[in-house]
């Protein structure tokens, strides 16, 4: 066996690989942790100095707006009071608020009309106090300790100062820009707020800062050791770095990748938070960005504390915790490896020497050798107490196999001796194996229930049950001495013997019946043809009269539509009187409608007689002038009786067409009468007729089935015939294997063979017995061929006369 494949070097395997795996996956997660915990301190300790020195600009900003509002409120009270203030205890006062406020270099002040709150202008006045207008306006800056008092700027509302407070109306910072201050231009903004009078813009106030005091605060904050700190304005413009050169400089102008500086800055506008990693332009390394938004004032805008740290500081704590995880780890795998590895080779050895120990034992049993090998361990383990343990075990295993062998070659000897037919020997052989003891025990059981079933010798059984092959059954055995299977075929010989007498009587036997039933076929199979003749002439007769039923049916079936074509024609008549009655009535209200119009014609005719006769009267009262209408009168009066004679004409007329009209319809309803009359005549006639059709189907369906009938009693008959033919056959095969087995039986030798009939008497039975098969069949054939012709002849008859019926019909 290869080494490489040893229990040893398996379990070497799989325990480093589980330590390998275990402490890579501890390492992993401690190093992971402690990085994570490292940059979660780092990026926690860079947040909250970005809040803190966010925080501290924010409110220096705030405190110097606090201030400018104060002045605005004082101002605007003395406006709202209407009191003019002192000129020179304004300066004062400006000079106190800058005393107290290290954050402001100058304050300053714009109104559009500076009479509002001082006097007008005195010969005697400081002009450095007016402007060129002659207006108050100061401009007060402190530097080193010392006050300079100068004109200010003349109210100008395009100045950011002014026009973006005014537009705004609430707090309002200006872009950075540099001012000489002692001769050094210096980063500076402008801080202003809006004044209101009643409601209205009047003018503005501010204060001026310096921005470099952001600068000295970046460069004091110590971040690690190479992070920094820088601000940005909300005009995008750095306002504070350790780099005094970038001061006052757009933060687009000084970098390269502006991506990540411009969402920081739009996320600050939101005033969000933004955190990014980028190569630092100061540093030049990779480093963690964090941008803090914070507010200033009221003024809308937000300003952005931005922290840069190198990762590698940042992360510097994290990374020494990781990389000492990792070689502590390496160093405890070492360690744990080698003191494992020296415990597999200890037990690799001992795993070996019982290797080979077994191995030995194994040929042993397999017959390789004769002589196992003890193992050889002194050690006072497990694998030393595992040693004795086997050892011991194979000298009582190789004591038993010696026993166990002795027996098996004793069973050996015995079965041999069984071989060869006898039972009397059994093993005595002893053994310390359970199993091989009870299979001596099952082996001896066997032997003596085998000798109580055949007896001590099978060599007696098997030669007589030798001459039984040769059908010589009185061979007989001894029963004292033979066992259960010889006494069973004592009686097994006993049985055959009777069972040969029995079939040689039953062959006989069946032999004279057999002849009887030949003679009583022959008689059933002359009836059955003449039974077949006498179906076959009852089967035409019934052709015949099927056939005379459906003629009859099918003069029915004529009947029954001419009867139809009546009552259709009647109904058609019915029809038409129906429609004459329904013209009448029309003409009868047509007349009516006629003789209103002439009587409304003689109420007419009536009523202009009456206006004539009135209009003779007035023409006779008029005289002579009246004479024309008289005569017209007379004329209309004369067509009025001519349409009166006329209208009684024509009225006596159209009642003489009346009367007609009426005679019409009494006439017309009689035929309606006598049509529905025929209508059911015709009905009961057509139910007569279909009665006779269905009657006359059910006879020709009964016929059908009394032909079906004779039909099925003639195929019956035929098979009878068959049937007695085939029975025949049989009772002559049947004679034929009689025959056969008493020649069989007869071929044995049993005892009382001869008692029975001489073999010359059973084959002279059998030659009659064939004679008479042969004349049967002889005559069978000759009564199938009659048969036959009969038929064919009743067929052409059948035929013949169906023609002779078509021509008559």
């Amino acid at each position: 066996m290869k080494k490489s494949s040893s229990f040893g070097n398996k379990l070497l395997f799989q325990v480093l690989g589980t330590i390998i795996l275990v402490f890579g996956l501890s390492m992993f997660f401690v190093s992971k942790y402690s990085y994570d915990s490292s940059q979660e301190e780092a990026s926690n300790f860079i947040q909250k100095t970005a809040e803190k020195y966010g925080s501290d600009v924010q409110n220096d900003i705030n405190r110097s707006f606090l201030v400018i509002r104060m002045l605005k409120s004082k101002f605007e009270e003395a406006l709202n009071n209407n009191v003019k203030l002192n000129e020179e205890e304004t300066v004062s006062y400006l000079k106190r608020v800058l005393d107290h406020n290290p954050n402001l270099s100058g304050l300053w002040f714009k109104i559009k009309d500076s009479g509002l709150l001082f006097e007008t202008i005195k010969d005697n006045s400081d002009k450095r106090l007016y402007d060129k207008n002659g207006e108050f306006n100061p401009y007060i800056t402190k530097s080193n300790g010392k006050y300079k008092i100068q004109p200010g700027a003349v109210y100008n509302e395009n100045d950011a100062w002014v026009g973006g407070p005014m537009k705004s109306g609430k707090d309002y910072i200006t872009k950075p820009y540099f001012y000489p201050v002692d001769g050094v231009d210096t980063l500076m903004a402008t801080l202003s707020l809006p004044m209101y009078y009643k409601g209205k813009y009047i003018g503005t106030i501010g204060g001026d800062i310096v921005l470099d005091t952001f600068s000295e605060m970046t460069k004091k904050i110590k971040v690690y050791e190479n992070g920094y700190t820088f601000i940005v304005d909300s005009y995008d413009m750095i306002i504070g770095h350790p780099n005094q050169k970038l001061l006052g400089k757009y933060i687009f102008d000084v970098v390269d990748d502006k991506q990540d500086y411009k969402a920081a800055l739009d996320a600050s506008k939101n005033g969000e938070n933004y955190i990014f990693s980028k190569v630092s332009p100061t540093t030049e390394e990779t480093s963690y960005y964090y941008s803090k938004s914070f507010s200033i004032a009221q003024t809308d805008t937000n300003w952005t504390f931005f922290v840069s740290v190198p990762k590698e500081e940042y992360l510097s704590n994290a990374i020494f915790i990781r990389n000492f995880s990792i070689i502590a780890g390496i160093l405890a795998l070492i360690i744990i490896a080698g003191i494992i590895i020296l415990s597999i080779r200890k037990l690799n050895k001992n795993l070996s020497s019982i290797s080979f120990g077994l191995d030995d034992f194994f040929k042993y049993l397999n017959k390789e050798t004769t002589n196992p090998k003890n193992i050889e361990i002194k050690s006072a383990d497990e694998f030393g107490v595992m040693a004795y343990n086997i050892n011991t075990n194979v000298k009582k295993i190789q004591e038993s196999i010696d026993k166990d062998n002795n027996l098996i070659e004793e069973v050996k000897v015995i079965v041999n001796t069984v071989g060869k037919g006898y039972l009397e020997k059994r093993i005595t052989a002893q053994t310390d194996t359970d199993s091989l003891n009870e299979l001596k025990n099952l082996l001896n059981n066997m032997l003596k229930n085998l000798q109580e079933l055949i007896g001590k010798d099978l060599n007696i059984i098997i030669d007589t049950l030798s001459r039984y092959t040769k059908r010589d059954f009185t061979a007989k055995l001894d029963s004292s001495s033979c066992g259960k299977i010889g006494n069973e075929i004592i009686q097994m010989n006993r049985m055959i013997t009777k069972m040969l007498q029995s079939s040689q009587a039953d062959g006989m036997s069946l032999q004279n019946s057999s002849i009887e039933l030949t003679s009583s076929v022959k008689t059933l199979s002359n009836n059955a043809t003449s039974q077949a003749s006498s179906l076959e002439e009852t089967a035409a007769a019934i052709d015949e009269i099927t056939s005379t039923i459906e003629q009859t049916s099918q003069k029915a079936q004529e009947m029954l539509s001419i009867s139809n074509d009546t009552r259709d024609s009647a109904s058609q008549g019915k029809g038409f009187a129906n429609e004459t009655v329904k013209s009448m009535d029309e003409i009868n209200e047509q007349v009516t409608a006629i003789n209103e119009a002439i009587t409304v014609i003689d109420q007419i005719a009536f009523q202009t007689n009456i206006l004539s006769l009135n209009a003779a009267v007035e023409a006779a009262t008029a005289g002579e002038a009246g004479k024309g209408f008289a005569v017209v009168a007379a004329e209309v009066r004369n067509l009025a009786s001519r349409s009166a004679d006329a209208a009684k004409e024509i009225k006596a007329l159209v009642e003489n067409a009346t009367l007609k009209t009426n005679n019409g319809k009494e006439i017309s309803n009689k035929m309606i009468e006598g049509f529905s009359q025929l209508e059911s005549k015709i009905l009961s006639t057509s139910k007569l007729i279909d009665d006779v059709t269905n009657a006359a189907k059910e006879q020709s369906i009964g016929m059908t089935q009394i032909s079906d009938a004779v039909g099925q009693l003639d195929k019956f008959t035929q098979e009878n015939a068959a049937i007695a033919e085939k029975t025949n056959s049989i009772a002559q095969e049947t004679n034929a294997v009689a025959f056969k087995v008493v020649e069989n039986v007869n071929e044995n030798n049993f005892d009382g063979k001869n008692n029975m009939k001489s073999q010359t008497e059973l084959k002279k039975e059998s030659s009659i017995i064939e004679k008479r098969k042969e004349e049967h069949t002889s005559y069978k054939k000759s009564e199938l061929k009659n048969d036959s012709t009969y038929k064919e002849d009743k067929t052409f008859k059948s035929q013949a006369d169906n023609e002779d019926e078509w021509e008559s019909f």
